[in-house]
């Protein structure tokens, strides 16, 4: 069903899209805040892409992103997937999997990273020991299930280690649970060597969490080296108990980006992607306006 809201916000974007048809925001250099490239990842083109790989990575390329984050291969290898990032003068810092993935594949997953040129190699989801996937997990997913997370990660940070990269986790709001006073972030931060395993910050998930990101990448300066660059609604619910979505593109929402990135220390960030889960117009229109937005950001 279209609502008012979503027609208005589907149609001042595809208005933005028309003014900017033809050229892309910063396209030489695909330089944003703190003089990082402006990332993707993947995962928001993901529809697009499973259709047209190269059509999709020809309109990323003329909109001026330079860097992508994995979240698989379309079926290529990761060296054929580099290749075809670099022909579209790409490349792939960074790459995604799931906690269920890893403890099926863990080492050809890590092999995969390595092959396609990735310095991280980030564990995207958790899993819950012995349990299926379920939609329920926010809600199920217990303080001595993150316990185990953590010792699964570490355990990945030592086979990430040994072919060059970097493991990392990836949050959600469901990390920001309370049990009984004790928030899942930070006992995973405590479980996990800051050695082997470094820290995703996906900004959307803290807010919609109810918390304010800057606390964290002051806080934990030291532990965060990638950021996923989400908004969200700006009428948003918050909640860490239900995995709840309420994206829209970066500028359009609550988040005040100069705040943001005013708050990161550059010496330990080392790249951020733009990410997008929900959609009011075409997604290439969407991708479009949060790189140009990024684009003319000053932190």
């Amino acid at each position: 069903m279209i609502t008012r809201r979503s027609f208005l916000e589907g149609s001042s974007l595809a208005a933005l899209a028309a003014m900017t048809a033809g050229r892309s925001f910063a396209a030489g250099s695909g330089t944003g805040p703190l003089g990082r490239p402006i990332g993707l990842q993947l995962y928001t083109v993901k529809e697009e892409a499973n259709r047209d790989l190269l059509g999709t990575l020809k309109k990323l390329q003329a909109i001026g992103y330079r860097e992508v984050e994995t979240a698989g291969f379309y079926g290529k290898s990761g060296k054929e997937m580099r290749k075809i990032l670099a022909d579209h003068g790409m490349t792939a810092p960074s790459a995604h999997s799931s906690m269920g993935e890893i403890q099926k594949n863990m080492q050809q997953l890590v092999d995969g990273a390595a092959e396609v040129g990735a310095k991280y190699f980030i564990c995207a989801f958790p899993a819950r020991p012995g349990a299926a996937p379920s939609a329920s997990i926010a809600k199920d997913i217990t303080l001595d299930d993150w316990k185990w997370n953590a010792e699964q990660l570490n355990k990945l940070g030592e086979a990430a280690k040994k072919v060059g990269l970097q493991a990392g986790y990836h949050n959600h709001n469901m990390e920001f649970r309370s049990y009984d006073g004790v928030i899942a972030f930070d006992e995973l931060l405590k479980w996990t060597d800051p050695k082997l395993v470094t820290i995703e910050l996906d900004l959307a998930w803290v807010v919609t969490a109810g918390l304010d990101p800057t606390r964290y990448l002051k806080q934990h300066a030291d532990r965060i080296s990638l950021l996923h660059v989400k908004d969200v609604r700006k009428d948003a619910v918050t909640t860490a108990d239900e995995l709840k979505s309420q994206t829209v593109e970066v500028g359009r929402g609550k988040i005040d980006w100069k705040r943001i990135f005013a708050a990161c220390d550059p010496q330990h960030l080392k790249h951020y992607f733009v990410e997008q889960e929900n959609f009011t117009g075409p997604t290439i229109d969407a991708v479009r306006a949060s790189f140009e937005y990024l684009s003319t950001l000053k932190a």
